[in-house]
């Protein structure tokens, strides 16, 4: 077919049949109307995926992210031995949603922290616990050529069995910065 014969032909209303610009502008909101009306009738999200249909994501809100910040800033002005440290909450996608650096950081865990984070979200796992899992050089290499990080301090929210989010905290030891980012998921 070409061009010409795939559009549709455009005829004048018969006589009697006129339509208003108000009347096709009340036509289209009925049409609106009943297109969201069909979509609030729509199944359980988790159904639609086994149709092909979207799903729902749910993701860590501002004020839970805020709340695991302040504890972990709380727990490390509450522990002399725990240097000072920088404290980020990303979403479910690994974006940032809270920070606080506390004064006197190292200036590297500006740049750990944050893939510590996205390795978290990503893996659904504590970056402590993958570095224990992962002693392969091979595999060792992949994961940080890859941006990832096996340093501990990365740690998955998780809300209701689903992963939400990650916090991950930096300044101190792997070891102590895991132990504030357990103490930061406290907070939520």
């Amino acid at each position: 077919m070409s061009g010409d014969q795939e559009q549709q032909e455009v005829r004048e209303p018969s006589p009697g049949h006129e339509v208003s610009r108000r009347k096709a502008i009340g036509y289209g909101s009925a049409v609106a109307t009943g297109v969201v009306a069909a979509g609030l009738l729509q199944p359980d999200p988790a159904e639609a995926d086994t149709r092909g249909g979207s799903v729902a994501l749910r993701s860590v809100s501002l004020a839970q992210a805020n709340r695991i910040v302040a504890a972990g800033v709380a727990y490390v002005g509450s522990h002399a031995e725990i240097p000072p440290m920088y404290v980020l909450v990303v979403d479910v996608s690994g974006d940032e949603k809270a920070s606080r650096r506390m004064d006197g950081n190292s200036p590297a865990s500006v740049t750990l922290v944050p893939i510590k984070a996205r390795t978290a979200v990503s893996f659904r796992a504590a970056t402590a616990d993958l570095a224990a899992r992962t002693t392969d050089p091979a595999r060792i290499a992949s994961f940080t050529s890859a941006g990832f990080s096996l340093l501990g301090g990365g740690r998955p929210i998780v809300e209701k069995g689903a992963v939400i989010g990650a916090v991950a905290v930096g300044g101190g030891t792997p070891e102590q910065d895991d132990q504030v980012a357990k103490a930061a998921l406290r907070g939520l």
